[in-house]
């Protein structure tokens, strides 16, 4: 998978993971797509229906989807960070942080791998102890 195409999953997933897609996550992903090309040259509408549409059909499964994929990815620190900010930012976009958001942040952590918490901490605008904070331990495939 594209880092692209990886970035607007991370933030889609993020987005859709406590049930609510808020008005102010997709603002934010659509600010991402635009201001920054962060999502490379796609059509943001579209490609966000087509989410929808997958989130609707398979439910908890696409977010399984996304996690399975994260975890086979080979990736960069700065790869890592880039998934690490989107997700934190999109969580933080609507301006109520759910436990669910936490705990999917938490997992989708557990599969960065080359990065530190020191590095999440210092580098990324928003980040806690909160999201990097062990109390949970799970098999990832089973949490959701």
């Amino acid at each position: 998978m594209e880092q692209n195409e990886l970035l607007l999953r991370t933030a889609f997933a993020c987005m859709s993971c406590d049930g609510d897609i808020a008005k102010e996550e997709v603002k934010l992903i659509k600010q991402m797509a635009t201001k920054k090309h962060l999502f490379g040259d796609i059509d943001i509408d579209k490609e966000l229906d087509k989410l929808v549409s997958e989130i609707n059909e398979k439910g908890k499964g696409f977010l399984k989807q996304y996690l399975v994929s994260l975890a086979e990815q080979t990736l960069t620190e700065d790869e890592e960070l880039d998934i690490a900010d989107v997700a934190v930012q999109t969580i933080r976009s609507d301006n109520k942080i759910e436990y669910s958001e936490i705990k999917f942040f938490k997992v989708l952590r557990s599969n960065l791998k080359v990065i530190s918490d020191e590095t999440l901490l210092e580098k990324i605008d928003g980040i806690d102890e909160n999201y990097l904070a062990q109390d949970i331990r799970a098999d990832y495939l089973q949490i959701f």
